[in-house]
């Protein structure tokens, strides 16, 4: 077996060079970190070049054509579908608008062991599995092949992922269709799907119990002060503030995000998808108006298709245009990928001969005062703090 790519950054894991394949010579592999890597068997390889054409390293992505992007602040009208939302409840307007035409909208789910699967739904009822954050990288599986089948039958299509897995499917279709609709998010990177293995069986350890429901993104404390909430087959249910969570900890201070996702080329206002979501972070600095604390999205209007989606759920949402500035102002990754921890290689270096539990008390340790002081004071301006001396 060999590798499609020598270099392991260029990689973003989508798999589309995997269901691209007529001769089934290459299938997705965990590497030493637990993150999905293409390989090749030679002897069932034709040397066709088809997994190229369809890897989305390939394809330049090119800005929004004038007027677009359109940037606007908005959250569901439903307080129920708003509170059970990660953000605003967008996503779930754009779905049902879809669903209602017959068409079939497909996002990441947990499976029955946890693990984030993309995966299509044809009903309302079954919404609730696209919604709400999965912190950890995604298997696309047969996504694609099966979107190509939908979209050749007539079926309208929403595909929502990271941008990365957007990509990849336009690569593998090889363009668009007048039928899909896609929608990405402000991505800060992926953690690995290994991390995230371990995590899961820290804590079966911690409660001596198998998992019965798991929420990165529990609102009962608010939108901005968000909740990791588990709940085991024993009775134990687990609530945990975000930063006293050390999985989160690690996930935002980039400890075991994607090699490539540190050189992101989707982390720009260049975007292939039609609509891309986020929190919409600051607006209650920029428009405090907006902010109730029981989330606002964000949300960037890419193409003429994203406008038509949005407009044939207009009715159920509350919508305020905004500036793109005060978008990027406290969404960076919107503008640049995140930069690699400084002890990332040491950390997955060691959790190959520990357990998660010793691990966490070494590398996902929460800042101290003095850290997190140093934080603030680099964040006031220059001009501030500037001694003039007469």
């Amino acid at each position: 077996m060999v590798t499609v790519f020598d270099k392991k950054n260029n990689c973003y894991g989508c798999g589309s060079c995997e269901q691209t394949c007529s001769t089934g010579a290459i299938e997705l592999k965990f590497d030493k970190e637990g993150f999905w890597y293409p390989e090749i068997n030679q002897y069932k390889c034709e040397d066709c070049g088809l997994c190229k054409k369809a890897c989305p390293i390939f394809v330049n992505v090119e800005a929004p054509s004038p007027p677009y992007p359109q940037t606007y602040a908005m959250w569901n009208k439903n307080e129920d579908i708003r509170k059970s939302s990660t953000s605003g409840g967008v996503f779930a307007a754009l779905a049902e608008e879809i669903l209602s035409q017959g068409g079939v909208v497909f996002g990441a789910a947990f499976n029955d062991k946890f693990q984030a699967v993309h995966r299509g739904i044809e009903s309302i009822d079954q919404l609730w599995r696209l919604q709400g954050s999965k912190y950890t990288q995604s298997s696309i599986g047969n996504t694609y092949k099966d979107i190509r089948f939908l979209l050749e039958n007539g079926r309208k299509v929403l595909f929502s992922g990271t941008p990365c897995q957007v990509s990849g499917l336009y690569s593998y279709l090889g363009g668009g269709s007048e039928n899909l609709y896609t929608c990405d998010c402000v991505c800060h990177g992926v953690p690995s799907p290994g991390v995230f293995e371990l995590y899961k069986n820290h804590l079966k350890k911690l409660y001596n119990s198998e998992i019965e429901m798991f929420q990165f993104r529990n609102k009962s404390s608010g939108w901005k002060n968000y909740n990791i909430t588990v709940s085991y087959k024993n009775g134990r249910h687990i609530c945990t503030r975000f930063y006293d969570d050390p999985y989160m900890r690690g996930f935002l201070s980039n400890m075991y995000l994607r090699p490539s996702c540190h050189s992101c080329k989707y982390a720009s206002v260049q975007r292939q998808s039609d609509i891309t979501l986020a929190d919409f972070w600051g607006v209650d600095k920029f428009y405090p108006q907006l902010d109730d604390n029981k989330g606002t999205s964000l949300i960037l209007l890419n193409s003429a298709k994203g406008e038509e989606l949005l407009n044939a759920c207009r009715n159920k949402l509350v919508i305020h245009k905004a500036d793109l500035s005060a978008a990027i102002s406290e969404n960076p990754n919107l503008v640049k990928p995140s930069c690699p921890n400084k002890r990332r290689s040491e950390f997955f270096y060691e959790i190959e001969h520990g357990n998660f539990s010793d691990i966490a008390q070494k590398f996902l340790q929460p800042p101290s005062r003095i850290q997190l002081l140093w934080s603030r004071c680099r964040r006031i301006p220059r001009k501030l703090v500037k001694l003039e001396f007469r």
